[in-house]
């Protein structure tokens, strides 16, 4: 579900484009109605609405209140981009990431990981367990003591088997981050390797909660994992006192 899932609208998308130049829907008339395209297409209302969304800016359909969906083109416009600005927004959210404090950090994982693990539960395909279970494993072989990789691949593959790809880039921005942040990269020298060994303890116990498809528990178990580290780091920053 994580690749096909987050493709899915698009793909729905692209199947009305199709009808729509096929002239199976007429450029001056209307779409269907949402639920009959539900019922056509096999999917989600849901999907559907996000494939109508696409459609529109693309300025293939237009959505009137109390009108419908109205076809105005069956090729879509071109999107104008603004790559300079869009730099100048990335590298500000990055370096504001950089220079943000660990327990900062952990306090707003806190909040929208516990709803990755909750949304894993439900969404998580065999395949993105399987991966799951490989980087638990792998992080066995691997000296915690000295390399952390494993933590981040695991948060970054749950992240992905939410099926939701806004949380999923969210997630891989603040690690990417928080890896490069001067002061995470301190308090990591002084963590003990018995706490890193509880971490991946506390993974287990969020993948064993996905595994059962208990999104209550998948959400306990990552509130808790965050709650450890936190202690973990107020421990190690005892240290450099």
């Amino acid at each position: 579900m994580t690749e096909a899932n987050n493709r899915l609208y698009r793909m729905i998308g692209e199947q009305l484009k199709e009808k729509i130049k096929n002239k199976e829907y007429a450029i001056g008339g209307k779409l269907p109605p949402e639920r009959t395209i539900c019922q056509e297409l096999g999917v989600s209302r849901t999907v559907v609405r996000e494939a109508i969304i696409m459609l529109e800016i693309e300025g293939i359909v237009s959505v009137r209140k109390g009108s419908g969906i109205h076809i105005l083109s069956d090729q879509p416009k071109r999107v104008e981009q603004a790559p300079e600005e869009l730099d100048s927004i990335l590298s500000r959210v990055s370096a504001d990431l950089k220079s943000t404090g660990p327990f900062e950090l952990l306090e707003a994982r806190q909040n929208y990981e516990c709803m990755i693990a909750e949304l894993a539960a439900i969404n998580a395909t065999q395949k993105d367990i399987e991966e799951l279970r490989r980087i638990q494993k792998n992080a066995l072989a691997e000296d915690r003591s000295r390399d952390s990789k494993w933590d981040k691949e695991f948060h970054i593959a749950l992240a992905r088997s939410s099926s939701n790809p806004v949380l999923a880039m969210l997630e891989e921005i603040l690690w990417h981050d928080r890896t490069a942040n001067p002061l995470w990269q301190n308090l990591h020298t002084h963590i003990d390797v018995n706490d890193l060994n509880s971490w991946h303890q506390e993974h287990q116990l969020i993948l064993d909660a996905i595994e059962a498809r208990d999104p209550k528990r998948a959400y306990n178990a990552m509130w808790n994992h965050i709650e450890s580290t936190k202690n973990t780091l107020y421990k190690a920053s005892s240290a450099l006192e």
